[in-house]
């Protein structure tokens, strides 16, 4: 069976998983299985970015050209027409480009290779660290039985990736029939949007997309380990920051499985919920007495909350109906599914989640759920 994997445009994750691969997936779904894409609970990382179509990733810099005249973009524009030239008419256009042409020093451009697509243009002493070296010391700690590479990914057409490991040993269950999995993450940008991190995170399970992970979570609990593309970037030490943060993520699991049945414990009416996501939504504004004075968007953003509470998955598990952490999970599952944003549901879904504002929305409601009701 062949398989043409391309990278992924934006919106779009396209990664392979231990347990099945997702060819061009959208946030919300449409998933493509296939058995000949399974890796085992073994496999390094060289084993994901094969199963990915990833192997010939490889990232490099040029020198940029400033072309002040424009000659530059002629010459490259003439194409095959470009033979038809004599030797006096060719020389003349020489000239124009080298008097037009400016050496820019300061930055580079960064591209990757295999296809010459630009990723970014970044300063002259930006280094690109290739994904065999960002993420092959998890390798590591597969080896030692630590992790299980779970999940590889390119998004924002390239410009970023990012990779997840699930932790070994048992998982953690707020609620009887209510398991959260535990990750460690690590994720790397070319163009200047992120450093290369390593940090721990967790996610339950409301759907199967590894991608929903929150680095935000890490990072303002600090659980994360952060360093800029410079020289030495890639030290020895790298192997021990993986291995911290996973220390890190194992005690930030134990406090948040704590949490979590603190809040299941908590009984909220419906009206108390309403209260709440009302609450999540205006943040800091003071709320209209009559709904009729809220913006469409913010009308909106409590009916599709409150039908998370009432309708969303495993909501009718018992511990989390009618409880805190049922309202809790209204609003992950509802940033992971259901928020607009940008120009539609489906685009940009996974930047959203797991770099953009979904992740401060779910902290913001964790944070508003503990100040009313634990606390205080």
């Amino acid at each position: 069976m062949a398989h043409n994997l391309e990278f992924n445009t934006d919106g779009i994750a396209m990664f392979a998983t231990r347990k099945r691969n997702l060819q061009r997936v959208w946030w919300k779904g449409c998933s493509f299985f296939s058995e000949d894409l399974v890796a085992d609970d073994n496999a390094l990382t060289e084993d994901l970015f094969k199963l990915a179509g990833m192997e010939h990733h490889f990232v490099a810099q040029s020198h940029l050209i400033a072309d002040h005249s424009g000659e530059i973009q002629r010459l490259i524009g003439l194409g095959a027409d470009l033979q038809k030239w004599d030797a006096k008419k060719l020389r003349a256009l020489v000239k124009k480009v080298q008097a037009s042409a400016d050496p820019v020093d300061s930055h580079r451009l960064v591209y990757r290779e295999n296809d010459g697509k630009h990723l970014s243009v970044m300063g002259k002493d930006y280094t690109p660290v290739q994904i065999r070296e960002a993420f092959g010391v998890l390798d590591q700690l597969v080896e030692d039985g630590e992790i299980v590479l779970e999940t590889v990914g390119s998004l924002a057409d390239g410009r970023k990736t990012f990779m997840a490991a699930k932790l070994t040993g048992e998982n953690l269950e707020i609620v009887p029939g209510d398991i959260m999995e535990r990750y460690l993450v690590v994720r790397d940008s070319y163009d200047g949007s992120t450093t290369l991190d390593f940090g721990a995170s967790g996610t339950l399970i409301v759907c199967e997309n590894t991608e929903r992970m929150a680095f935000g979570e890490a990072q303002r609990k600090g659980q994360i380990s952060k360093q800029k593309h410079t020289k030495g970037i890639m030290s020895e030490t790298r192997v021990l920051q993986a291995r911290e943060a996973l220390g890190l993520a194992s005690q930030s699991f134990e406090a948040y499985a704590i949490l979590g049945k603190q809040l299941a414990s908590i009984k909220m009416s419906t009206d108390d919920v309403e209260a709440f996501h009302t609450k999540l939504v205006f943040g800091d504004k003071s709320v209209p007495a009559n709904p009729d004075n809220w913006s469409g968007q913010q009308r909106r953003a409590v009916g599709e909350l409150g039908f998370m509470y009432s309708e969303g998955p495993g909501q009718q598990i018992d511990g989390r109906k009618g409880t805190a952490w049922g309202a809790l999970n209204s609003v992950t599952a509802w940033t992971n599914h259901m928020k607009r944003h940008k120009a539609a549901t489906d685009q940009d879904r996974t930047n959203f989640v797991l770099y953009g504002k979904g992740a401060k929305i779910n902290a913001d409601a964790r944070e508003l759920l503990v100040r009313q009701y634990i606390a205080a």
